[in-house]
């Protein structure tokens, strides 16, 4: 892929399955027949249609199922593994950096522009308050960082105690270095 061209969904599911299925010394036709097994009745032509571009979409019992037979996690079929600092495009409208949509994906933090705290109360509440720092290019990054979720992490404490205005802190900017 391009440089300047955001990775789609389907088309790194594409490429991805290809890399995985060559690797682990599959056929199209043994890859679709290992499908059937698991409820996806695809065949041969199928295979070479997700590869060879021509098929557009996939349904997430597809997605999900393609992981299975491959034995690869779903999030290494989505995501290349081979380009962090590319673009990959989340929505039709939408495009984020690699490594952060996969950190978003993993559930680790919200996409820019999100709100934490909702983020985060829709999470099981075992993994609440957990705290997954995006990637950063420098130190400065890193920093502006820790103190934006150090921020974003004092108005979720803040709501969670029902404090009374929490509520406005909510909408105020992180501090910037």
């Amino acid at each position: 892929m391009e440089q300047n061209e955001a990775w789609s969904p389907t088309a790194t599911i594409a490429k991805r399955v290809r890399e995985v299925r060559e690797r682990r010394g599959l056929t199209a036709a043994q890859l679709a027949e290992r499908l059937a097994e698991q409820g996806v009745p695809w065949e041969r032509s199928t295979v070479a249609k997700l590869e060879n571009g021509k098929r557009q979409n996939l349904t997430l019992t597809e997605w999900l199922a393609l992981s299975v037979v491959l034995n690869v996690g779903p999030v290494h079929l989505l995501l290349p593994i081979d380009d962090d600092a590319g673009a990959y495009q989340v929505t039709p409208a939408r495009t984020n950096p690699v490594d952060h949509t996969r950190g978003w994906i993993r559930g680790y933090w919200p996409l820019p522009g999100a709100n934490l705290v909702q983020h985060q109360g829709e999470m099981p509440e075992a993994e609440q308050g957990v705290m997954h720092l995006p990637p950063a290019k420098n130190r400065a990054d890193r920093i502006n960082g820790i103190e934006t979720s150090m921020h974003q992490l004092t108005i979720a404490l803040q709501h969670l105690r029902g404090d009374e205005d929490g509520g406005e802190q909510e909408h105020q900017e992180a501090p910037q270095r």
